[in-house]
Formats: C-alpha cells, sequence, structure tokens
C-alpha cells in the first residue's frame, strides 16, 4: 500500500448535493431574468424593484445586482453603505462577483472604514474561484504590499492568471513586474502555476500545463514541483504514465528531504515499480519517510517487519511501526489498528509491553506526542 484510500462520497450525498444546485422556486428565476431584461432596457427603477425582492428572499444574483445599483444610483438612491450590505450578504453565499465588489468596497472605503486586509481577503476568495477582476486586484495589493506582506511572485502569479481569464489590463501590469521576478523567484513562480492548473484554483484545471510547469520548475532543483512532477508520470496526469520517470523525479525530491517523495520511492523499490526491486533501498528510504511523519512510511516498514519482506521478521518491531502509525493519523488508525492486532494475536504479553515502550521511545526521539 502506498497511499490510504479517501472515503467514497456516498450516492445519497451526491444526490443531495446536486440537489442543492437547482433553483429552489422556478418562478425566481423567471423574475430574475424579467428584472435582467429591465435593466437592460435602461428601466432601472423596474429593475430595482425586481432585484429587491428577490434580494430580500436570499437571492445571492439579486443582492449581487442591488448592490451595483446602490453603487451606481440606477434606480435607486446611490447609497454605499448599502451597497456594502448588499455585496456583504451575497459574497458570503459565495458569489465571486460579489466578493470581489465587496473587496473593493474595503479598499475604497465606501460604504464601510478603508481596510486593505480584508480586501485582500475578498479578493482571494472571488480569485480563487477564476474572477479574473479579483484576482487583478488581489495582484495590484500584492504589488504595492497594502493589507498584506508585498510580494513579487504573488503579484506575477494572480496577474498572469488575470490576464489568461482574460483581463486585458492584467498583462501590462505583469509586464512592469518582470524586472523583479529573476532566479529563485521565477523556479517558485513556475510551480505555483503548476499547482493553479494542477487543482484547477483560480483557472480552468488543465493537467498538461500543469505538467509543463512543473517540468520547468523541477527541472531548476524545485523539490515540491519534482514531487508534483513524479506524481504526474506515476498517475499519468498530463503527461503519458511512466513509473520509470515517475521513479526518477521521486528520487531526486527524496535526496532533498520531501518525506512524502522519500515514501513514494520506496514503494516503488518496495515493489519493483519503474526501478529494480530493491528491499533494502525501500527499507533506507522508508525510514527517512517515517522519520518525518510520513504515517505511509511508517505503515510499510511494519508489513516489511511483520513478513519479513527484505529483513528479519520481526513482531516486536511490526508492532512498534502500526503502533506508531496509529499514533500519528487519524486516517491512518483503522488500517494499522487492524495490521497491529494481527501481529498482536502472535505475541506475548511482555512482547506487546515492550513494544509499546519501544513506540513511546521512537515518538518521544522524534517530537511526537507519546501513546498511552
Amino acid at each position: 500500500m502506498r497511499l490510504l484510500a479517501r472515503p467514497i462520497t456516498s450516492f445519497l450525498a451526491l444526490i443531495l448535493s446536486l440537489a442543492q444546485m437547482l433553483p429552489a422556486f422556478p418562478s425566481a428565476a423567471g423574475e430574475f431574468e424579467e428584472a435582467v431584461r429591465f435593466y437592460e432596457r435602461k428601466d432601472y427603477p423596474k429593475a430595482a424593484a425586481t432585484f429587491r425582492k428577490l434580494a430580500v428572499a436570499g437571492n445571492a444574483a439579486a443582492q449581487f445586482r442591488m448592490g451595483t445599483l446602490c453603487v451606481k444610483g440606477q434606480g435607486v438612491t446611490q447609497n454605499y453603505a448599502e451597497a456594502f450590505n448588499w455585496f456583504r450578504q451575497s459574497a458570503a453565499q459565495g458569489h465571486a462577483e460579489a466578493q470581489n465588489s465587496l473587496g473593493v468596497r474595503f479598499e475604497k472605503g465606501q460604504g464601510i472604514g478603508r481596510d486593505y486586509a480584508l480586501a485582500a481577503v475578498w479578493y482571494r476568495k472571488a480569485a480563487l474561484q477564476g474572477l479574473g477582476l479579483a484576482q487583478d486586484n488581489l495582484s495590484d495589493l500584492y504589488a504595492k504590499g497594502l493589507g498584506l506582506e508585498k510580494n513579487d511572485v504573488n503579484a506575477y502569479l494572480w496577474s498572469s492568471l488575470a490576464s489568461a481569464n482574460g483581463v486585458t489590463t492584467a498583462a501590462r501590469k505583469r509586464a512592469r513586474l518582470e524586472p523583479a521576478i529573476t532566479g529563485a523567484k521565477l523556479t517558485e513562480l513556475q510551480y505555483r502555476l503548476g499547482a493553479a492548473f494542477a487543482s484547477g484554483q483560480g483557472i480552468a484545471q488543465d493537467q498538461a500545463r500543469a505538467a509543463q510547469w512543473f517540468m520547468k520548475a523541477a527541472a531548476q532543483g524545485h523539490v515540491l514541483a519534482q514531487y508534483q512532477l513524479a506524481e504526474c508520470h506515476d498517475k499519468g496526469l498530463g503527461v503519458p504514465q511512466d513509473y520509470a520517470q515517475a521513479a526518477a523525479w521521486f528520487e531526486k525530491a527524496a535526496a532533498q528531504g520531501q518525506p512524502r517523495a522519500q515514501s513514494a520511492i520506496g514503494y516503488m523499490y518496495d515493489i519493483g515499480q519503474g526501478v529494480p526491486a530493491d528491499t533494502q533501498r525501500a527499507l533506507d528510504w522508508y525510514e527517512k519517510a517515517a522519520a518525518q511523519g510520513d504515517v505511509v512510511a511508517q505503515y510499510n516498514l511494519g508489513s516489511m517487519h511483520g513478513t519479513g519482506r527484505g529483513v528479519g521478521q520481526s513482531d516486536l518491531k511490526a508492532y512498534m511501526w502500526f503502533r506508531i502509525a496509529e499514533a500519528h493519523s487519524e486516517r491512518a488508525a483503522t488500517a494499522a489498528a487492524e495490521s497491529r492486532k494481527l501481529i498482536e494475536s502472535r505475541m506475548t504479553r511482555e512482547q506487546i509491553a515492550e513494544g509499546r515502550r519501544l513506540a513511546r521511545e521512537w515518538l518521544k526521539q522524534h517530537g511526537r506526542d507519546s501513546i498511552d
């Protein structure tokens, strides 16, 4: 086992989540569209009346529209405080454009006291949903050091995503940042762009582009990019599945001390995937990863000692490692506990006590919480 399985979403939960995406009242959708038509015809009073009715009922899109009308004074008296209130209600429901508009109010001090830090908070929420305007605004705050620490890499990253999401002015802003993006900053930026495309946060998910950016950063020695590139090759994400390439990049990251990479390359040596099987090298990498708290490596060490795979069979050491894995992670607790109990059934009371003592000592030596 290399990675522990994730919980599977139940069919009922899936149906409920889909149901939540459907409009609660079909007539509300029709009223909203009618209000939009009023607005497009510049009949702002009628648009405002309908949007207000829906906004009061809790419609996030209508709340955003009401905030916009209040800012512009269209169909209603211009009122920044009221606009702020509508944007706040809509933003709390996850409406990206309202989150951006709420950030603008905080940045400009319209309807609320100026607060760059809160502007950044709301820009980020919208930016992570892929709203280019919010990404552009967040980039500005990073570039100027307003509300958060000045950071050229973050400014360039968000400007790049804003440009990719259709904000035409972002390219010019990004160009002004380029002189500051050299050396290590460029490598970090390449990794961050890869992570954005891989996760789909702030940009449409694109595993091929993610792999390309990871490759650029990995070639410059970025340890997390090396690990992520190995994952791409291991799982065939954006590149053809290639276990040999995966092993090569896992080992590069492992050599730099990355615990998940150490655990992964240990597993590949353990089963002979992408590299010749070598239980001694597997054991060495597992031990390095385990010392850094990697629960999968700890579990696999228990398995090796319990079966005598590549080492002398030892129920005592197997018990110790399963206890350590059990103590380290709730995610691993069930699997490790089951394996520990199988080993325990073959042990005497004295051996079990010794195994618990060894586990406690190991945890203490490595600065981890002990077990009972």
